[in-house]
C-alpha cells in the first residue's frame, strides 16, 4: 500500500466493465513524513469516493487490486482504498 495526494479525475466514454461504477483518479504518491511528492502519478480506480486533495491509501500491486474490486479479471493496478484523516507519528531521533 502506499499514501497518495488525489490529483484530478480521469473520463472514457469506453472503458471495461470492471470499472463500471467506480471513477478513475490520478494519484500522486507522497512521503509520508513530509507530505513531499515521490516518483510518478498513478492512475487508480475508486472505491471510497475521494475528491481532489484527499491524501488517500492506495493498494497499488495488481493480484491484491483485484481483489478488492471482487473480479480477477478486471486489469487493475492500484485502487484507493481508503481517505487519511490524520497520520500520528513519532518524532525521529
Amino acid at each position: 500500500m502506499i499514501l497518495a495526494r488525489v490529483e484530478g479525475s480521469l473520463w472514457s466514454s469506453t472503458q471495461d466493465p470492471g470499472f463500471d461504477g467506480l471513477p478513475l483518479k490520478l494519484v500522486q504518491p507522497v512521503d509520508a513524513r513530509s507530505g513531499k511528492p515521490e516518483g510518478a502519478s498513478i492512475l487508480a480506480a475508486d472505491s471510497v469516493a475521494s475528491r481532489v486533495d484527499d491524501l488517500v491509501i492506495v493498494v497499488y500491486e495488481g493480484s491484491s487490486s483485484r481483489m478488492v474490486l471482487g473480479n480477477p479479471a478486471t486489469p487493475c493496478e492500484a485502487v484507493i482504498v481508503g481517505i487519511v484523516d490524520r497520520i500520528d507519528m513519532m518524532e525521529e531521533s
